[in-house]
């Protein structure tokens, strides 16, 4: 952006001068970023940053003209998105504004912008972001969270396990440091501290569903099948149709031994119909192991129809064509996936070996 300078003082450049029924205003190159400022540090509100700014007359000058174009048009992100907080941090500076001035502020802002710039694998920026946040806020606990989180995401565990705990310590109830910490000491092996921090988190967000799955599958690692299974009960109690919970725990109960137990959670699956994309290949299998091919292909059908793009749905309809005799229809979805999606293709090849004996493989050209 432009700067202009006058006896060794920052002054915005004028960008254009609008006329409103009750005079005329001044947009600049800060107005957009005195916006973010609003937006990013204060929830919105115009009277905390005021109170906060009430020193800084470039500042005051610009919220005067924002609350008049308010009058006639919503300022949102649209105003300055996409904001790069390098320039946003320079503006800050320009306008001698420091973490010192910034004391009615929220860090929710700052800390979804780092999430945003992570997202997108700019962790630098990101990293950035939590530093600042941190600069004005020693103690705010979601950044050192999301400081952790990024570290152990980028396979800087031990350091992101410092951050993490330092999170905790600060608020023992930050549910999310917890699932952060089950992944770092799971991702180094250590089973029995990774179980711990996702049970406690489990304390704090007992519907937190994809929790009780990495749980199950650390106890599996050592080798505690009973718990596992225990854990996807847990799950179940508090939501009984959970397809992928029921799959699991039918194999685990065979893996036990209790192959009642296993039929029964089967019986429960084919009375339930997917609802989730990740219900559809439990859900499937059982039902194909069981000999439901026309009901299969019924469902399958009505999702490749009402989402063409479902690659899973059409890789799993082409084993009820086939135990139906509908080669034709199998092989044209299987040229299909060849075509287009090989890579996923052969990555699920596993479900035909499973599924589909070797004429049948033949009889449709899987090799």
């Amino acid at each position: 952006m432009n700067r202009k300078f006058q006896e060794g003082c920052y002054m915005a450049e004028y960008i254009i001068t609008l006329v409103l029924s009750d005079g005329k205003v001044d947009i600049t190159t800060s107005t957009p970023f005195v916006v973010a400022l609003r937006d990013l540090l204060y929830e919105g509100d115009w009277e905390t940053l005021k109170e906060d700014m009430k020193t800084k007359e470039n500042i005051m000058k610009e919220v005067q003209t924002c609350e008049k174009l308010e009058k006639v048009v919503h300022l949102d992100e649209t105003i300055y998105e996409p904001l790069i907080f390098p320039e946003f941090q320079e503006w800050l500076e320009e306008e001698d504004i420091s973490v010192k001035d910034f004391k009615n502020v929220s860090l929710k802002g700052l800390y979804d912008l780092a999430l945003e710039y992570a997202d997108r694998n700019l962790y630098d920026v990101a990293h950035d972001i939590i530093k600042f946040m941190l600069d004005i806020d020693s103690n705010y606990a979601p950044a050192y969270e999301l400081k952790g989180s990024l570290l152990v995401e980028q396979g800087k565990i031990e350091e992101g396990i410092k951050y993490l705990d330092k999170a905790v310590e600060i608020d023992p109830w930050l549910v999310q440091a917890y699932a952060s910490l089950g992944e770092a000491y799971y991702n180094l092996g250590d089973y029995e501290k990774a179980v711990h921090y996702w049970e406690r988190e489990l304390e704090y967000a007992p519907d937190d569903k994809l929790t009780y799955f990495v749980l199950a599958e650390a106890y599996q690692e050592m080798n505690r099948k009973d718990l596992a299974a225990r854990t996807l009960e847990r799950l179940l109690e508090r939501d009984p149709s959970n397809i992928p919970a029921l799959y699991q725990l039918s194999e685990l109960y065979r893996a036990l031994g209790k192959e009642e137990k296993a039929k029964e959670m089967e019986e429960r699956i084919m009375k339930i119909r997917p609802a989730y994309p990740t219900e559809i290949e439990p859900w499937a299998k059982v039902m194909l192991k069981h000999g439901k091919y026309r009901e299969v292909a019924e469902e399958l059908e009505r999702i490749v129809e009402t989402s063409p793009l479902n690659t899973l749905a059409k890789l799993l309809l082409v084993v009820p064509y086939v135990k139906m005799g509908k080669i034709d229809k199998a092989k044209e979805l299987l040229e299909d996936l060849e075509q287009t999606n090989i890579w996923y293709y052969y990555g699920k090849k596993e479900i035909f070996d499973e599924l589909l004996t070797e004429e049948e493989k033949a009889a449709c050209g899987i090799s």
